[in-house]
Order: C-alpha cells, then structure tokens, then sequence
C-alpha cells in the first residue's frame, strides 16, 4: 500500500512537471510514452496544465498574459522541436496516440484560457479550486492523540482539520500558492484512492460565479458547484474562503466534512 501511494506521488509530480515543463528531459520521453498509452493519464495531464495556465495566467496581467500563455502551452504540448520550419527526428517519431490525448488537453487548456484571460474580476473560488490538481510541496504531521486540527498548519489564523480518525480521511501533503497577492494554502486528504483538497484563501470573501447551489447545516451556508470534473463546495471561516473539492467524491461526503467543527475545536 505504501508502495502503491509512493509510486502515485511520483507520477503525480512528473505529471506536474511536465505540464509546467520542469521535468527532466530524460525523464520526459518516459512520462509522455505513459500518457500517451493512459486516458487517465490524458486527463490528468489535462487538468495539471489547465491549472498551470489558470495559475500564471491569475498571477500576471489577464489579456497579454493569456496569450502568451497559449502560445507556451501549444509549443509545450507538441513538443520544442515541432515547428514548421524545423522538424527533428524526435518529433516524428512521437506516437500518434499522445497527439490526440494532447488535442484533446489543448482543447480544455484554451477553453479554461478564455474564461480566465478576459476577466477583470478577480480571483473566484473557481480559481481557487484549480489549486486541487496541483502537487503538495510539504508534508503533514499528525496531532496528538485526541486531537481535531493538524499541527503547524494555519492559514489567516485558522487550523486545518484532521479528519483521519473521524472520517478516515489522511491528509496526505499541503502547498501554498500566491496568487493575486494572496497565499492560499490547500491541504491534501485521500481515503480509498479518492482525493479531496481543501483550500483556505485569506483576505476578502471570494464570490462563487454561476450555478450555484446554496445548503444550509445548522447555522453554516455552504454554497456547491461543479468545474470541470470536480465538485466543489464553498463557505466562510471568520470570513475567509474555504474551498473544498474532489473528483468522485459525493456530495454528501463533501458536506459532512465541511461542516465539521472538531467538537468545537475549529473556529467559525
């Protein structure tokens, strides 16, 4: 098992370099044969360079930014060496199966472009939650026995909690990201091979866009809606934005842990 999540982590990290075009160039060739024999990993991929676009695109000035973020993400996703003027033998020789799995990425990477590149809006809980595909960066200690938050981990003052023992959920890494000014801090969870994210994003209450659905737990209003193919559901701590999403986790369970206080440990 421990095997298992090791070797997941690692791809989940090449995956992430190569969307971000850090990876090694040995290491390169290896990850996109793998891709290109994976629909998983398509869109995996996928959704990595969707958030590697919202990302920098969100860091910088909308409309120049979004351009050359297009133009970088098809050179990336055809590969450095194929232009029209010069075609090397590696070009040639890359698999037809992995020009249509990158198609169909580029196809998701400029619809999301378009959504992010005109708007002057601001940072959404959209956004927010493209952080969910991104890698952790950090490990997670655990609590003490007894205990309801992990350790060491706040963002605006708040804890994250620690769903383990209650729910069965480990938190498996955290990252922080600053964007638009503000660091966002996301803690990862897994319990049978789902994952769930859970974003904090300090400062001003971020609006939630269109269709969304609000729900109500106690004296808690959780606002939830779906991007891409991941649902995700919203709410104010002290006035800060929480995000909270997943890929094939219910409803139901995204709610009962967003409305989890800790028997009155975490603060609202």
């Amino acid at each position: 098992m421990r095997r298992q999540r090791r070797h997941s982590r690692a791809l989940e990290r090449d995956l992430a370099r190569l969307a971000d075009g850090t990876i090694e160039p040995g290491r390169r060739e290896q990850v996109e044969r793998s891709v290109a024999a994976s629909d998983e990993l398509q869109t995996r991929l996928g959704e990595q360079l969707v958030a590697v676009a919202a990302v920098r695109t969100l860091a910088s000035e909308r409309a120049p930014a979004t351009l050359r973020m297009r133009r970088r993400l098809l050179a990336r996703a055809v590969g450095p060496h194929a232009s029209g003027q010069r075609s090397s033998r590696r070009s040639r020789r890359r698999t037809p199966a992995l020009g249509l799995g990158m198609a169909g990425v580029l196809v998701a990477v400029v619809s999301v472009l378009v959504a992010f590149g005109g708007s002057q809006a601001g940072l959404t809980v959209a956004d927010a939650a493209t952080l969910a595909v991104r890698p952790a960066t950090g490990a997670v200690a655990e609590p003490p026995d007894d205990g309801t938050t992990l350790p060491r981990i706040s963002a605006a003052g708040l804890p994250f909690p620690y769903w383990e023992d209650r729910f069965g959920w480990v938190a498996t890494g955290v990252r922080h990201d600053d964007v638009d000014g503000r660091v966002l801090t996301t803690v990862f969870y897994g319990r049978h091979g789902r994952h769930v994210a859970y974003t904090i994003v300090p400062g001003t209450s971020l609006r939630a866009g269109h269709g969304v659905r609000t729900l109500r737990r106690g004296d808690l209003m959780l606002s939830t809606f779906t991007t891409g193919h991941r649902l995700v559901v919203m709410w104010l701590r002290r006035g800060h934005t929480c995000v909270l999403s997943g890929a094939g986790v219910p409803l139901s369970a995204l709610v009962k842990l967003a409305a989890w206080r800790g028997h009155g440990t975490l603060p609202y």
